[in-house]
C-alpha cells in the first residue's frame, strides 16, 4: 500500500485510507493491534481507473464479477489481489464509500472535508472522523452486525478522538443510515457509557416497533442473534428494519435485481 501511495502521489491521484488502514495508522494507540483482511482506500471517481491501472502495474490482478458486466461497471469498489510468498495481499480501491443506490453521499463534500496527511511517511488524504464513523456504521450494517466488537472499538476511538456527534446525527439522516447509526451508537453506549453516545442515539431513534425488533435481534456484546443464518436470510431479516423506511429498501432491491444479470 505504501508503494501504491508513492506511485499515486507522483501521478497526482488523491488516496484516502479507509477502515483498518486508516484506523490502525491514526486512532489506535501504539501497541494495540487491529486485524485487517485487506486494505481499502478511497480515490476520486474520476481517478478510479488510473488507480486501478497503478495496481495492475504493480502486479496485482483484478478479480471481476464474471458474467455480471453491468454490476462490474456500476460497482463502487474493485478487488485486486497479489501473492506475496504464502500470503494473499488484497487491495480494494473505492470510487464511492458505499453503494450509491442505497446511500446518497455527497462525495465532493467528503473530499472537501478531508485533510492532507501521510501514512508511513508517504502523502495521503484523511477523511473527517465523522465520515469515517458513518462509513464504519454502514459497513457494520452491510455485514449484518455480526461480531461487532472490532467495529465498535473503531467507533469508540473515533469518538474519543473528537468525532462531532452532532455532525454525525445530521449526516446520518442525509446519508440514509439513521437507523443503523442509532443501533451502532446504542451498542457503543453499552460498551463505553462515558462517551455520551446515548444522547446522540436518542435523536436518531426509529419507531418503537423497529427499536424493539432490532434490540431483540442484535444484542450488546454479542451481535446478530441468529449467526447460523445464511447471507440472504440475514439480509432478509435485518435490512427491512435497518434501511430508513420502505422507499430506500424497495429502490435498492429493485436496483440490485436490475444489476445482477
Amino acid at each position: 500500500f505504501r508503494r501504491l501511495l508513492e506511485a499515486a502521489d507522483k501521478q497526482g491521484i488523491d488516496v484516502a485510507p479507509l477502515k483498518g488502514a486508516h484506523m490502525l495508522t491514526s486512532v489506535y494507540p501504539p501497541g494495540e493491534d487491529r486485524p485487517m483482511m485487506d486494505v481499502d482506500f478511497l480515490v476520486r471517481p474520476r481517478q478510479f481507473d488510473a488507480a486501478c491501472a497503478l495496481l495492475a502495474g504493480q502486479g496485482f490482478e483484478r478479480i471481476l464479477y464474471h458474467g455480471r458486466a453491468v454490476t462490474e461497471r456500476r460497482n463502487y469498489e474493485a478487488l485486486f489481489t497479489r501473492q506475496a510468498g504464502n500470503l494473499e495481499v488484497i487491495l480494494e480501491p473505492h470510487r464511492y464509500l458505499v453503494q450509491p443506490a442505497r446511500h446518497p453521499i455527497d462525495h465532493d463534500a467528503v473530499w472537501a472535508r478531508s485533510t492532507p496527511s501521510e501514512l508511513d511517511g508517504v502523502p495521503c488524504r484523511r477523511l473527517a472522523a465523522e465520515d469515517h464513523l458513518l462509513h464504519c456504521v454502514i459497513h457494520l450494517m452491510t455485514h449484518r452486525f455480526m461480531e461487532p466488537g472490532r467495529a465498535l472499538r473503531d467507533l469508540e476511538l473515533l469518538v474519543r478522538g473528537g468525532a462531532d456527534l452532532d455532525a454525525v446525527v445530521h449526516r446520518a439522516r442525509r446519508w440514509r443510515c439513521r437507523r443503523a447509526t442509532w443501533l451502532a451508537l446504542t451498542l457503543l453506549h453499552h460498551r463505553a457509557a462515558d462517551l455520551g453516545t446515548e444522547a446522540a442515539a436518542t435523536r436518531l431513534e426509529p419507531p418503537a416497533h423497529v427499536r424493539a425488533a432490532l434490540t431483540t435481534l442484535v444484542r450488546p456484546g454479542e451481535g446478530f442473534k441468529f449467526r447460523g443464518f445464511g447471507l440472504r436470510a440475514c439480509q432478509a431479516v435485518l435490512w427491512p428494519l435497518l434501511l430508513d423506511g420502505p422507499s430506500p429498501l424497495l429502490g435498492f432491491g429493485g436496483r440490485c435485481a436490475w444489476l445482477r444479470p
